[in-house]
């Protein structure tokens, strides 16, 4: 069975590496924000992390503070707002971001600063 984060990170993946159609950009970039606010509302609750992120946490070289501004950048471009062009912008950056994001996560290193685990 899968889990909530798990679907919700597969989703979010799907939503920015849909191939680039700036026509759609405002209606994927607000399916994006809201699939991220409820990964990130999961995961600040303390929810098990993405399959593939739980494995080495804690043991790569990329900083909290790296990891915590990919967040931060992901989180921001997903909250961008204009036309077509600016969001087919924002979803690039957001791709960028989360991929940046998933792949240090999953290299072993810490979670960003919201969701930090106690």
């Amino acid at each position: 069975m899968m889990r909530a984060t798990d679907a919700l990170a597969d989703r979010l993946t799907r939503l920015l590496n849909e191939p680039d159609l700036p026509a759609d950009a405002v209606t994927r970039l607000i399916s994006a924000d809201t699939v991220f606010g409820r990964l990130d509302r999961l995961l600040r609750s303390g929810d098990a992390l993405p399959a593939p992120w739980g494995i080495r946490l804690g043991s790569g070289g990329v900083e909290c503070m790296e990891v915590t501004e990919h967040y931060d950048a992901l989180s921001e471009a997903l909250r961008e707002t204009g036309g077509d062009a600016a969001c087919w912008r924002a979803l690039c950056r957001a791709r960028d971001r989360w991929g940046m994001l998933r792949t240090a996560i999953a290299g072993g290193a810490p979670l960003p600063e919201p969701w930090e685990r106690g």
